[in-house]
């Protein structure tokens, strides 16, 4: 089957010269199966009316075939006035459209009509006008007379123009700078023409209008996703002077006892002023409070030096930070920076954040001599006797502080009675460009240990992370709504997820729409957390692009955890896991779940904007000895789980695979030792191919299927066929491709 694009400069093809501009019919056919073939006849420049005169339509006419489709979006041109394009909206507009209809008609072929994309134009308020609106409006009236598919890209990409905003909406156009391309020496600022990721983004759009109007196209739509398809990134290290700053050199004392928080920053001021530099701690015990990091600074902390964050709450101010996906008032991080460029922490020592002395703790977590040591020690209980809160105003904050947030006109002051609550992260970095962590070790931390928000251009190597396991809210690495980063060589043992990516919580998340994307994590060893590798659960803002690859989890309570929940909106896409040993998992290896913090999916509800999405997940080369649950994929009814692929994994476990709502499974060579049955459960699942999976335990049954909406099953492949298939009743068995149905 062919699909004709006719079309003006934003649907058509440009060379490779003029790379990044890209119409969107230059990247359509991605999104496509081997039996289709687009073909993109969209031609810069042209109206309905230049596009017939010059004979393009005639070319098409003379090309399709029955059952082919013919996609029609003019309007740019239509639109200018006293030129030869010109056509009127409501006459020549629609006649011009119409013979498109015809033609398509004419060939038994299935014409499909679309909105123009709309130009960024906003205004002061946020919005975008509306440059197309009359066009837009007889496209819509022609597309009901004619009873005709109609695709409102006008509507749809306006909404993601106003959802990105202004500034960030420059990346999807040709907005480049001077020198930056050789074919654009002048630099450009176009507001109408797609830069690569744009043009992706608008045929996003159109493939999701194909599927809202379940378009017989639907069916030709790829259902896997390949990891090639990840694109390249690079990432940008810091720019720091060689200058060199000892404050020892300013008075400071490393006795553990002595105060260097006013040193500390007279040395990092006199490096500032001198243009930026290195500033060095020596080996050393280094009592110190919050230490403010700036730009062009490199703060190095030697081997043998111990900072030492003090543990006097009072003496971290309360400032409005990041925390658990949304912009709320803390205590200032023991080392914090925001809107800075080019700053490094390296060095072998060790910085420790006095979180001991902050964090609540849980019964259940300790044994009944650590409980008793514990609340002899100082501190309060609560009620129920199940947590110790290090003072009273600490035990209270969680109501205090929803009660405030309720409040309009509230200031950071009326937070004063719940400072001990608002435990701050150790390492807060926010709104920063080109940032080095290399070589220290950062442990004990208040809350999470490591937070970069809203940052570009992260380098996070050779560092070591630590926190006991019962560390409340003790999470490693925390990357959250940033873009461009690695992390390569270092070391988490902690008491919560160990590196974990995120983009905002809920309608904060969604509103602020700065995904979370092009990051590569490689050569992490991971000893104790929550999870190995996390996504979620605040993703509200989207994640994608994210590799892992070459990690060992020893310990874990889960591998490879990604997390969310109705009400969060976004999605997680685009996700490559590679080359990942597990050992001593006590949960699932891996796990990927849309129902975070509940237990049932219950029935499918109205798909808004405030449903999740994850989909494009490729696992390849996973091997884990001793977990209880292999594989968990449960996605919601009303969006399942889509497009993943499980490749070459040896998997040791008491329990197999189960599958809740999903789509598009591809499970290839698989190795198991898995204790019972079934080994793979699939409940209201559908398009699933299960190649070479053997099993070294005979279990009595292979694969049971249930839910009535599972569909398109294909084992045919499976090794170990005898083994018996488990069927419920409502599902349809003609649905079903394999052995012993």
């Amino acid at each position: 089957m062919n699909v004709f694009l006719a079309g003006d400069s934003t649907m058509s093809y440009y060379p490779v010269e003029r790379y990044p501009r890209t119409g969107w019919g230059q990247v359509f056919q991605e999104y496509f199966n081997d039996d289709v073939m687009v073909i993109n006849d969209g031609a810069s420049g042209r109206s309905t009316r230049t596009f017939i005169d010059e004979e393009r339509l005639d070319k098409i006419d003379g090309q399709l075939r029955a059952g082919d489709y013919l996609f029609i979006q003019f309007g740019h041109n239509d639109a200018k006035a006293n030129s030869e394009r010109y056509t009127e909206p409501q006459t020549t507009y629609k006649q011009n459209l119409t013979k498109f209809v015809e033609v398509a008609w004419k060939r038994q072929a299935n014409p499909i009509l679309l909105t123009p994309v709309q130009r960024r134009n906003f205004y002061a308020d946020g919005t975008v006008l509306d440059s197309h609106d009359q066009y837009a409006i007889a496209i819509r009236e022609l597309a009901e007379e004619l009873d005709v598919p109609l695709l409102d890209i006008t509507r749809s990409s306006t909404e993601l123009l106003e959802k990105i905003g202004d500034e960030k909406s420059k990346k999807l156009f040709m907005w480049i700078e001077p020198n930056q391309y050789e074919y654009y020496p002048d630099g450009e600022k176009d507001n109408t023409h797609f830069s690569r990721e744009g043009a992706k983004e608008i045929a996003k759009l159109v493939i999701e209008a194909i599927k809202q109007q379940q378009l017989p196209l639907c069916h030709y739509l790829k259902k896997t996703w390949d990891k090639q398809q990840l694109p390249t990134f690079s990432v940008n290290s810091p720019d720091i002077p060689s200058k060199q700053f000892d404050i020892t050199e300013f008075g400071a004392i490393g006795n553990g006892i002595f105060d260097n928080t006013e040193v500390i920053k007279k040395t990092i001021d006199a490096c500032v002023k001198a243009g930026g530099g290195k500033v060095i701690v020596p080996a050393g015990i280094w009592l110190t409070g919050s230490i403010q990091l700036q730009s062009k600074i490199n703060f190095h902390v030697k081997s043998g030096a111990l900072v030492r964050f003090t543990d006097n709450f009072n003496d971290y101010p309360l400032i409005v930070s990041s925390f658990e996906g949304k912009e709320t008032v803390r205590c200032q991080s023991p080392i914090d920076g925001e809107g800075l460029e080019d700053i490094a922490i390296t060095g072998k020592g060790i910085f420790d954040g006095a979180g001991h002395q902050w964090r609540p703790i849980k019964k259940w977590k300790m044994t009944g001599l650590q409980w008793k040591e514990l609340i002899t020690s100082g501190g309060v209980i609560d009620e129920q006797a199940q947590i110790w809160w290090p003072t009273e105003n600490a035990k209270n904050g969680a109501r205090i502080v929803d009660e405030l947030e309720k409040r309009s006109n509230i200031k950071i002051d009326n937070f004063l009675p719940v400072r001990d609550y608002l435990r701050p992260n150790l390492v807060s970095i926010r709104k920063c460009t080109r940032v080095l962590l290399d070589g220290p070790t950062f442990q004990n931390s208040p809350a999470w240990n490591i937070h970069p928000w809203l940052c570009e251009h992260v380098k996070i190597k050779n560092i070591k992370v630590r926190n006991p396991w019962y560390a409340q809210n003790g999470d490693g690495l925390d990357l959250e709504s940033c873009r461009y980063a690695i992390v390569s060589k270092c070391e988490f043992d902690v008491g919560d997820d160990a590196i974990c990516i995120k983009s905002g919580k809920d309608e904060v998340g969604r509103k602020l729409a700065v995904p979370s994307q092009d990051i590569l994590i490689e050569k992490c060893t991971v000893f104790n957390g929550h999870g190995g590798f996390v996504i979620g659960s605040e993703m509200s803002g989207d994640v994608r692009n994210i590799q892992i690859k070459d990690c060992v989890f020893s310990g874990t309570d889960k591998g490879v955890r990604i997390k969310t929940a109705r009400g969060r909106g976004g999605i997680i896409e685009s996700i490559v896991i590679q080359n990942i040993k597990m050992h001593d998992i006590s949960k699932e290896a891996i796990i990927i779940q849309m129902y975070y913090e509940s237990e049932q999916v219950g029935d499918a509800q109205p798909f808004t904007e405030k449903t999740p999405i994850i989909r494009n997940i490729w696992l390849e080369k996973i091997n884990c000895y001793a977990a209880k649950v292999a594989i968990v994929l449960k996605g919601l009814p009303e969006s399942p789980i889509t497009a993943i692929t499980c490749k070459e994994m040896s998997l040791t476990s008491q329990e197999g695979i189960t599958c809740l709502y999903t789509s598009s499974l591809r499970l290839e060579s698989f190795e198991g030792n898995i204790a019972h049955d079934p080994l793979i459960q699939l409940d209201n699942c559908d398009h699933i191919q299960i190649r070479k999976f053997r099993n070294k335990n005979k279990v009595k049954t292979l694969v049971k299927l249930t839910g009535k909406n599972t569909e398109l099953i294909d084992f045919s492949g499976l090794l170990d066929t005898e083994q018996l298939v488990e069927i419920g009743r409502e599902v349809d068995v003609n649905q079903i491709v394999g052995s012993n149905k």
